[in-house]
């Protein structure tokens, strides 16, 4: 970064002599342009100069930079922005109290800020910290390992004052959900779930972020809750009467369709016809044949017929029932049936849609997370180690061979120590796909940890899988890696005996590789059989 600032500084030689720290900041780039004397002090800089070349978009968070844009809205609106911001020079945190204004810069807007340390809580500090106290929204803060730091009163009262990030929830699904977006790299995650409380197991609407403690200027999960109990059993309970129907639709997000017996429309809201695209009002869809709705527009559908015998098998078995439905455009929903029955007579039933698109590639995101490395995209090793019982189980079932190689890099640490662990990165990376590109569709390719990586070879002899691992040595040799030059690889390998456990055969593997090591490397050597394992010496 160019350390001379977009501006003349002259002007500004006098703002050295100020006590108050004063700087300018480049908002779109995300950069300092200025300080005085006493701002390179509050950003804990030795000099300007340092302060210019910090790499301020690293530091900055999502939400202060959605912060940040809001200002320069409200600069071109002409306004001064009063508020008080936590800076963390060095990590530590330091409240400040700022005044900021537009400035001009040569290639975009900037910021001018007059700061004052804050030595007491200032009148809407007090009125955010009164206002938590009594709100009846439950407010927890979580360390990054999911213990329990502080509770609002709300959230002591209902919830148990020991309970870490997941421990509430009644549901093992919604602790594991909770689990994975805590281990992602996500800033935010919302669920409804029931949770165990002092009133015995409530429906709560929970909101996870990603946010900083400032008092101490660590990562920390805040967790807002509210009960949604009374929601949840309304959309169970109000589906007697259609005129209690007609209230339920106001309260619930989702489309919903509401048919009588005769399949005609008695009530839609607007997320239905927003889901599926529908350019009238949803009060002008009262009286429609449903029937016929349906078989017109299931060509927006991938399984046009699929989507039209589940409502047939919904409609006759008359039992609440959801389905997902895959549409031509990529969007996935879910759609409810709940039958409606005035005491024993069936008078209709509702129709329910969430649109699910987002909530499916998270959890797709965070489940690849959870069971790939995430610097080569391959298995990791708890994906592997299932993987391998599996095929055990298999290859047991119907007499079948199989086997294990184990490779790993010849002098690796060497690429490291000479050309860095960059280069070391992308030296792991292009191996993976040579590796990759001479393996069968079957074949399971796993990261087993540093420069190792473990092969699976399903329906494979210890002879075939000979050959394969001298092709693939033979391959990385002749191969060429950026800086690095050539590499060579050693290989383990051993056939699984259905009589011994998986992690008995990697034993052996491992014990073959520390041979081809020994006698040279660039080698491969088979695994004494698992009889010769466990014969006595």
């Amino acid at each position: 970064m160019n350390s001379a600032p977009p501006f003349s500084a002259e002007p500004f030689a006098v703002a050295d002599r100020l006590k108050t720290p004063v700087w300018v900041f480049d908002i779109e780039n995300l950069g300092m342009c200025w300080a005085n004397a006493a701002g390179v002090r509050i950003w804990g800089a030795k000099n300007l100069e340092e302060l210019l070349s910090r790499d301020f978009a690293t530091e900055i968070s999502v939400s202060a930079r959605a912060r940040l844009l809001d200002y320069l809205a409200r600069f071109k609106a002409g306004e001064t922005v009063l508020e008080t911001w936590t800076l963390y020079p060095n990590g530590e945190p330091v409240p400040m109290r700022c005044v900021c204004s537009s400035f001009p810069l040569q290639n975009g807007q900037g910021m001018l800020v007059e700061a004052q340390p804050v030595t007491e809580p200032d009148i809407q500090a007090l009125r955010a910290q009164e206002a938590l106290r009594h709100t009846p929204t439950l407010m927890s803060a979580f360390d990054m390992q999911g213990n329990l730091l502080t509770r609002n009163p709300s959230a002591m009262t209902i919830l148990s004052a020991d309970a870490d990030l997941t421990s509430s929830f009644a549901r093992q699904s919604d602790k594991k959900d909770v689990r994975l977006w805590a281990e992602s790299d996500a800033e935010s995650y919302s669920l409804e779930a029931p949770v165990q409380t002092s009133a015995g197991e409530r429906w709560h609407r929970v909101d996870f972020r990603r946010t900083l403690d400032p008092a101490t200027g660590e990562r920390v999960i805040l967790a807002s809750e509210i009960d949604i109990t009374a929601r949840m059993e309304s959309e169970t309970a109000l589906i007697n009467a259609r005129e209690r129907l007609a209230a339920l639709l106001q309260s619930l997000r989702g489309g919903i369709v509401v048919e009588d017996e005769n399949r005609k429309m008695l009530l839609a809201n607007q997320s239905f016809c927003d889901i599926f695209s529908i350019p009238v009002p949803p009060e002008s869809l009262h009286g429609m044949d449903c029937a016929a709705a349906a078989e017109q527009s299931k060509t927006f559908f991938r399984d046009p017929d699929s989507f039209i015998a589940g409502i047939e098998a919904a409609l006759l078995a008359r039992q609440t029932k959801t389905d997902e439905l895959h549409l031509s455009d990529g969007r996935i929903l879910e759609r409810t049936y709940i039958p409606v029955f005035n005491e024993q007579t069936y008078v209709g039933h509702l129709w329910q849609y969430w649109d699910i698109t987002d909530h499916k590639k998270t959890m797709a995101k965070l489940e690849h997370e959870a069971f790939h490395d995430p610097l080569t995209g391959l298995w990791n090793r708890r994906r592997f180690e299932q993987s391998l019982l599996e095929t055990h189980e298999e290859a047991i079932r119907y007499s079948q061979p199989y086997s294990l190689v184990l490779v790993d890099i010849d002098h690796f640490k060497r690429v490291n120590d000479q050309f860095g662990h960059d280069a070391g990165d992308v030296t792991l990376q292009i191996l993976t796909d040579e590796l990759r590109q001479r393996l069968r569709q079957a074949d399971r390719l796993a990261r087993w940890g540093g420069e190792e990586f473990v092969l699976l070879l399903p329906q494979t002899s210890l002879e075939g899988a000979l050959l394969l691992a001298d092709a693939l040595r033979e391959r990385v040799k002749e191969a060429s890696f950026p800086l690095v030059g050539h590499l060579t690889i050693s290989l383990g390998v051993a056939e699984v005996s259905p009589e011994e456990l998986p992690h008995h055969a990697l034993i052996r593997a491992d014990k073959a590789l520390f041979r081809a090591k020994t006698n040279g490397r660039d080698r491969v050597e088979a695994a004494e059989s698992a009889t010769q394992r466990t014969r006595p010496d």
